[in-house]
């Protein structure tokens, strides 16, 4: 049996809306299969006309991109349940109609034991499925950001892996009930675990890094968004002494070249292209720089790692942003105060002590595990009605 038509433990589906929905999917796939199970990655789109995805993601980008006042209103009137509610119903039937069969016939094809989404357009088209009565593995979500949009609602859901109490608050309050959240914190890979062990001077000597009294990390997401190169040119021309400004531009080839040709010394910046060695370089940081995305936020509170967070874009990531300095584990700083705040916040050890136990206390290295150990009871536990009789699974 081929991989296209190979029977699977469970089905994850994901959406190529950024790099987070992915990295979280990757991240309960190895811990999956860690335990001997074997997982199933698979963009929901791919399962229907390309220009799907492009009605859809690609919509929400540009109007991100070009009218973000549009896209702040859009996103918080779809937040309260009366317009959320109707606007989940509208975009589940839309993608049930080009993406639906698609996804009925993969589903046919790997006979999975359970179905886990990492976002909630998918999980719509699934929920369809089980009021056909012929769906009838248990599904389960993975919410991948500090909140919970009535998108994610659905009654047919049996467990939704959350970063935190209030998000379980937040599925009472559309109705759901309590005992659907499983507080795991936010799926982050495997390679936290490891780098979570080292001491500050191992991680540094993995990562070829001169030793410095002060490390901050730059990001602006996997795709090296918002105004890193403004950051980062305040802070190498700061004054502060024995500071070592790593910053990771991603896939942003463009930026890493422009961050490449900023005037400072190799031991002043450090700048990387894409790189998977992000979990030693927060090991051994004493500040992360970033933008509130739900998953490089995960990472630095596993890692105990503060935050200052500059302006979050439009919608869920204005909601991070909230939670993050809601719970003390980051800062918020406009980019005029950049090198003063930073400053300040470096030469108070006893703050910045307090905020590393605050993200200490939010944050899960094991979280994949703790989400791959409770799918595993939820097949266990659903095992007599996961297999739908040959007649039902034919009509698809």
């Amino acid at each position: 049996m081929d991989k296209k038509t190979a029977e699977t433990d469970v089905l994850i589906l994901s959406v190529e809306a950024g790099t987070g929905h992915g990295r979280a999917a990757r991240a309960v796939a190895e811990a999956l299969e860690s335990r001997g199970m074997t997982a199933r990655m698979e963009d929901a789109f791919a399962f229907g006309p390309h220009w799907v995805f492009a009605s859809v993601i690609g919509a929400y980008l540009q109007v991100l991109e070009r009218a973000p006042a549009l896209y702040r209103f859009l996103y918080h009137s779809a937040a309260r349940p009366k317009a959320g509610f109707l606007g989940q119903h509208l975009m589940t039937a839309y993608l049930e109609t080009f993406i639906g069969e698609g996804l009925a016939e993969l589903i046919r094809q790997s006979r999975p034991k359970a179905i886990l989404c990492t976002h909630p357009f998918p999980m719509g088209v699934l929920c369809r499925f089980q009021e056909k009565e012929w769906l009838r593995q248990p599904l389960a979500g993975v919410v991948t950001d500090f909140c919970i949009h009535p998108f994610w609602a659905f009654p047919g859901v049996r467990r939704y892996y959350v970063a935190g109490e209030a998000l379980v608050d937040e599925l009472a309050a559309y109705g759901l009930e309590r005992a659907r959240g499983r507080v795991t914190g936010i799926p982050i890979d495997r390679s936290f675990q490891a780098a979570a062990r080292l001491s500050r001077q191992e991680a540094e000597a993995q990562m070829g890094l001169s030793p410095a009294r002060r490390r901050l990390l730059v990001m602006g997401g996997g795709l090296g968004l918002g105004p890193v190169e403004a950051w980062v040119r305040g802070l190498a021309q700061a004054s502060m002494k024995d500071l070592q400004i790593v910053v990771v531009a991603g896939r942003n080839r463009d930026l890493q070249a422009r961050l490449q040709a900023i005037a400072a010394s190799p031991e002043r910046l450090v700048v990387f292209g894409f790189t998977d060695q992000v979990p030693l370089l927060m090991a051994c940081s004493d500040l992360f720089i970033t933008k509130p995305g739900g998953l490089s936020s995960s990472e630095a509170l596993a890692m105990a790692l503060p935050q200052l967070l500059f302006p979050p874009l439009p919608g869920h990531e204005e909601v991070n942003h909230r939670f993050l300095i809601e719970h003390q584990s980051a800062w918020e700083v406009r980019t005029g105060e950049l090198a003063a705040h930073v400053e300040a916040i470096l030469a108070d050890e006893k703050e910045l002590e307090a905020r590393r136990q605050a993200a200490r206390r939010l944050g899960n290295v094991f979280a994949a595990d703790a989400v791959a150990a409770d799918v595993a009871a939820l097949i266990d536990e659903s095992w007599p009605e996961r297999e739908p009789p040959p007649a039902e699974r034919d009509k698809g």
